[in-house]
């Protein structure tokens, strides 16, 4: 009955997101990745996980940033969380990496300043790494979906052109900017 319980506090969304990332002034597009957003007790944990920069057709591996406890703010249909502060990455999972070949473990802690806004179905993300010993900036931005919600009110179809897809992000950014 306790797991029940806690299972009923905790609650997770995948997104598909497209992933854009930017060191210093380079940017390249890369491919999709999973972002997890969980919610507990009124405090969001955001994790990506298996990170890579991909730079000059080469993947380094990096591992995952996970941003936890972060306080919500409800606004306008959507709910934005703020993060800034130190984090250390982990080793990725994915196993065409062996764990000593994740780069994030290694550099310690690192600053993250980052801003996410979400629905149950969009989700908008961007997360800056400073890292001024190596001279580098790392912009990562997501803009992502989820699939639809079981709960015909949250169908995921933000701007209602009977599809859940990108179009659906953009539009929760409209409604963003507008306020």
């Amino acid at each position: 009955m306790a797991a029940a319980c806690c299972a009923l506090a905790i609650n997770a969304t995948t997104y598909t997101s497209h992933v854009k990332v930017t060191v210093n002034t380079n940017a390249t597009e890369q491919d999709e990745v999973q972002v997890v957003l969980n919610e507990q007790n009124g405090l969001y944990n955001l994790s990506l996980k298996n990170f890579c920069l991909t730079a000059e057709g080469m993947t380094l591996p990096v591992g995952n940033i996970e941003l936890n406890g972060v306080q919500g703010v409800d606004e306008y249909g959507y709910t934005t969380i703020v993060f800034n502060g130190p984090i250390t990455i982990t080793p990725g999972d994915d196993p065409a990496y062996s764990q000593d070949e994740w780069l994030g473990p290694i550099l310690g802690e690192v600053p993250i300043d980052a801003t996410a806004r979400f629905t149950d179905t969009a989700l908008s993300a961007n997360i800056d790494i400073n890292l001024a010993a190596m001279g580098q900036i790392i912009q990562v931005n997501l803009f992502g979906v989820a699939p639809a919600s079981v709960t015909p009110a949250l169908d995921g179809d933000v701007n209602h052109d009977g599809e859940v897809n990108v179009s659906d992000v953009n539009k929760v950014i409209d409604i963003i900017l507008k306020h």
